[in-house]
């Protein structure tokens, strides 16, 4: 049977994504947003990678007059086609992408399995924390780093789909990790998927107590670093531990880097970075998710995957909260890359949908 609530998600995002859409062609019929350059000329780079560059020029015209809009980038075979800097934003701004720290987490703990850090995904993370938890329940102690990176740990959270919201609760206590840890199971971990911004704070924790560095510091050593880029900030809780589900800043081509790296099974500039076998299965659709949020069917390693049935194209991607993008298109090697912003923005919620709308309607069918 089919969830209604997702039927009436998507019918709100549509009311919404389309007054902003009607703004945006209104301000660039009367000047705002349009170029006086040729399509070819703003994005001279287009064609040689065999991208149109009037998708590309719609894109921008969609997403320029909102005011929310920070940047957009498309790279295709390792070429950046189209880099666009918005309302302010520019090349060197930082831009706090909220839930892509997931997808940041799970790279980071590919790379700690590969350096034996953490023993497998099937290891519980009961002894990790038993120094920082103590008298943590058996139940707890048996959720499994695999159950984390799946949001399959059974942990009850209202987030997705839902007017309820933990994340204030979680983020304002004077202790998140044992907030997220006293909650009592909805589920038996591994038998069902649930978005769960808390539970992968537990996976911060448990990665920090296996590396013996903050995550900001292991990912800059180990990713970012390798990457030649930088960690520009990353949230912390009261204990310091960086929160596992939001909170890390980086630039827009950091993001782009990130999706290269990911297309190129994880080697950049002929340096192996992230275990071939780790990107391959942090992409795999593992789990159905009823359509948490439109286009993203399915969940792997803190990855999302959906398919835009207009062009036939499969992608995967890394999404934040108020529309923060990092889609990866394997079929045409192509990354884009998104950014906005959130913070205090009444249609926060609107302007993802916008974002990764504009990205499947506009920028997928322009990758001939």
């Amino acid at each position: 049977m089919r969830d209604e609530s997702v039927d009436c998600r998507r019918a709100t995002y549509g009311r919404r994504v389309a007054s902003l859409a009607l703004a945006a062609l209104v301000a660039t019929a009367c000047g705002a947003g349009s170029s006086p350059y040729p399509n070819d000329e703003r994005y001279p780079l287009a064609r040689a990678q065999a991208v149109d560059p009037s998708g590309l020029a719609n894109a921008r015209s969609l997403l320029a007059p909102n005011l929310s809009t920070r940047s957009l980038l498309v790279e295709r075979n390792g070429v950046v086609v189209m880099e666009e800097y918005m309302n302010g934003a520019g090349g060197d701004s930082a831009f706090d992408v909220r839930s892509i720290t997931k997808s940041v987490m799970s790279l980071l703990v590919g790379i700690a399995l590969d350096e034996g850090r953490l023993q497998s995904l099937d290891e519980p993370i009961g002894p990790r924390l038993a120094a920082v938890v103590p008298n943590l329940p058996d139940d707890k102690r048996a959720i499994t780093v695999r159950q984390l990176l799946t949001m399959t740990s059974g942990i009850p959270w209202k987030e997705l789909g839902t007017t309820e919201q933990d994340y204030g609760a979680f983020v304002g206590s004077p202790d998140p990790l044992r907030w997220i840890l006293e909650r009592p199971l909805e589920y038996r971990p591994g038998t069902t998927w649930h978005y769960n911004t808390g539970a992968s704070h537990i996976l911060s924790a448990v990665l920090t107590e296996a590396v013996g560095l903050p995550a900001h510091e292991y990912a800059q050593r180990k990713l970012f670093g390798p990457l030649d880029a930088e960690v520009r900030g990353w949230v912390s809780d009261p204990r310091g531990y960086d929160f596992g589900g939001h909170g890390i800043s980086l630039t827009a081509s950091a993001l782009v880097k990130l999706g290269r790296l990911m297309l190129d099974g994880g080697r950049y500039r002929n340096r192996s970075i992230v275990p071939p076998e780790w990107i391959r299965d942090s992409t795999q659709p593992l789990w159905l998710t009823n359509e948490a949020v439109p286009w993203g069917t399915h969940y792997g390693y803190m990855w999302w995957s959906g398919r835009d049935s207009r062009t036939g194209l499969s992608f995967t991607f890394a999404t934040g909260y108020g529309g923060q993008f990092i889609v990866l298109v394997p079929a045409r090697n192509t990354v884009i890359a998104a950014t906005t912003a959130w913070n205090g923005v009444p249609d926060a919620g609107a302007n993802w949908s916008l974002v990764l709308r504009t990205i499947v309607e506009q920028v997928l069918p322009s990758l001939g």
